[in-house]
């Protein structure tokens, strides 16, 4: 198994991870699942974990249909919670 570095997001990155879990979800869902597990986030400290786990393959945009951006799991994470 690879490790990877979250950096300064890690902690608000995990918890994405754990939000996404059960699959796709738009940004809004996103922070209110995260404050729910995590108490205050602000949306840019979100964003960057969002943006740091793109970056990082983790995570991928997906569409709604919705016109606003989802995210999901990427393939890479498949098996991970197993």
């Amino acid at each position: 198994m690879t490790t990877v570095s979250l950096g300064r997001f890690g902690e608000t990155a995990m918890w994405v991870l754990v939000a996404l879990r059960p699959g796709p979800a738009g940004a809004a869902a996103i922070l209110d699942t995260v404050h729910r597990l995590d108490g205050q986030v602000g949306p840019a400290t979100l964003f960057g974990a969002i943006a740091r786990l793109e970056r990082l393959t983790l995570i991928e945009r997906t569409a709604t249909g919705a016109g606003a951006p989802a995210y999901r799991l990427s393939g890479r994470m498949e098996g991970a919670y197993a």
